[in-house]
């Protein structure tokens, strides 16, 4: 067979060849071109990133009949076999396969003798972490004190193997992943070489699946090409590689958005029915929410996003819908999912209940939210309408007089009550939090002692909040708020709850008109004596945890 991979075929063969390592490249090059070529060089990186093709550069560089260059001519004798491997100066050695403290030694033997016809005599071990201990224990001494003329290129996936020893004696050099723009740019090269008809879209889901390694983009490409023929579209591409559309990504989130559990899980059944790849699936909806979250926090989204594969305006509208908060937990529990599906055989079990998890999810509660609770437990009132209130539903204040409170000041005779004050309060509240929202936490902590038709007497459980509520400009609030709300003028007094008596906790609300609202009230007065320990249990009930003092 003719047929040559893409892979192979399209190796860089120069260092200005390579792709997305520039660091490297200008490293090594200023090293040719100034004689600082290192005896030792460790290249580590995930695969497919030219790990290997550098060692062979710069193999190549160094021996070149025209260098030592920066650019080997590729021309030459020595360029040629050292490109179809065939030079005797230049080894390459599989480590996974070369391990033994044996074989170390009988490399160290042949290290002694200078090279046969090259200037340098090169070692290549790929896969150099797969060495045994002893072995890289008996390279210790040849790699800090080498023979003259001999570079060893190290080559590994996983640096975290290499012993210390081992690094502190080379220059070591991370490979980068190479970005989906760069990898486009190679296959659509390839495409046009080949004459290949492919558009944006199908290039970018093979740039996608190969994970920021070219050789597996281009393996993927052959894969394609081989089904597509001469023309390569979205559809075939995602059939072959066994990934999930766009359009079918942006559908199930709409089921989500809508938090429809049924259609979810059709939509996973249909999936799976299809042959597609349940953790690809996984990984491409949580670069979808990912999207939708950038959308929702970046001004100008478009630099955050791929353009060309995503739908800006149904990520905006798919945005509104969802809180920073829901997208969090959302994120959280796919990257578990994945994780789990991997090392389990039943991962489309698994996903189903992730999925149902996350059309449950709900934005978390705010700190600040809780604190107002539990100021409001603490003080013993319930909160205003709208708010989150303790566990045990309160009867309607309109009903129920306040706990025994009078003024410290000789008190005139209460005038003529509105005939409605519960909810004209009610009311007033509303609006005196709407205009300053602070007030939310002054009034959780006051009584109403009387309201009617021209006066207004609150009390406060303790100086502080009195004297805040004081001030000339929050005393005004109140009175256009109650203006605004019962279209009349009142004269507010402020009092402070310690220096109540006996006598005037009816104003508020009247005396009770029968026996049964005299249980409710009486009731109600015993739920608001409650000590300390009991408030804090309370608390507990509501938001859990433990005491810590």
């Amino acid at each position: 067979m003719d047929f040559q991979v893409s892979a192979r075929k399209w190796r860089p063969q120069k260092f200005s060849e390579l792709i997305g390592q520039e660091h490297i490249v200008r490293t090594l090059t200023n090293a040719i071109e100034l004689d600082r070529v290192s005896h030792a060089y460790l290249f580590s990186g995930t695969r497919g990133v030219g790990k290997t093709t550098t060692a062979r550069i710069l193999a190549k560089a160094i021996n070149c009949e025209k260098g030592p260059s920066p650019e080997p001519c590729d021309q030459c004798d020595f360029c040629e076999e050292i490109k179809s491997g065939n030079c005797i100066d230049v080894r390459e050695i599989d480590g996974a396969s070369n391990n033994s403290v044996a074989e170390a030694r009988e490399l160290i033997e042949t290290i002694q003798y200078a090279a046969s016809a090259s200037r340098y005599k090169v070692y290549i071990i790929d896969e150099v972490h797969m060495l045994s201990k002893s072995a890289f224990n008996a390279l210790l001494k040849t790699l800090e004190e080498p023979p003259p003329k001999v570079v060893f290129l190290f080559a590994t996936t996983e640096l975290s193997k290499i012993p210390e020893t081992i690094l502190s004696r080379c220059q070591c050099f991370e490979f980068k992943p190479l970005s989906h723009k760069q990898i486009v740019k190679q296959l659509e090269l390839i495409c046009g070489q080949e004459g290949i008809q492919a558009d944006g879209l199908s290039l970018e889901e093979i740039a996608k699946t190969g994970a920021g390694s070219m050789r597996d983009a281009q393996s993927l490409l052959d894969q394609v090409i081989a089904y597509c023929g001469k023309k390569m579209e979205s559809g075939s591409v995602e059939e072959v590689l066994g990934i999930v559309g766009k359009q079918t990504l942006a559908e199930f989130v709409e089921h989500l958005r809508k938090r429809d559990s049924a259609s979810l899980m059709a939509s996973v059944q249909e999936i799976a029915a299809d042959g597609k790849d349940l953790n690809f699936f996984c990984c491409d909806l949580a670069e979808y929410l990912r999207n939708i979250l950038m959308v929702k926090l970046s001004d100008k989204p478009e630099t955050l996003l791929d353009t060309q594969v995503c739908n800006l305006e149904v990520l905006q509208d798919q945005a509104e819908a969802f809180h920073v908060d829901e997208l969090q937990q959302m994120f959280t529990v796919l990257a578990r999912t994945e994780s789990e599906m991997k090392r389990s055989s039943l991962a489309q079990i698994i996903f189903e209940m992730s999925i149902l998890r996350l059309a449950d999810i709900r934005p978390f509660q705010h700190i600040d939210d809780m604190i107002k609770t539990i100021n409001t437990l603490e003080a013993g009132t319930f909160p205003l309408a709208g708010e989150a209130g303790p566990m045990v539903s309160p009867v309607k204040s309109s009903n129920i007089p306040e706990a025994t409170t009078v003024t410290a000041e000789p008190a005139a005779a209460p005038a003529k009550q509105s005939s409605s004050p519960g909810p004209d309060w009610g009311r007033i509240q509303q609006e005196i939090c709407a205009r300053k929202s602070i007030f939310n936490m002054y009034l959780s902590q006051c009584r109403v002692i009387a309201f009617d038709e021209s006066n207004l007497s609150l009390s406060f459980q303790d100086a502080n909040t009195l004297g805040l509520v004081q001030d000339p400009e929050n005393l005004q609030l109140v009175k256009d708020a109650v203006k605004s709300v019962c279209n009349r003028e009142v004269t507010v007094k402020l009092l402070l709850n310690e220096k109540a008596g006996a006598g005037t906790a009816s104003a508020y609300s009247g005396n009770p008109a029968n026996n049964e609202e005299k249980k409710k009230i009486k009731s109600y007065n015993e739920n608001r004596q409650k000590t300390e320990a009991e408030i804090i249990q309370d608390a507990l009930d509501v938001f859990g945890g433990i005491v810590l003092r």
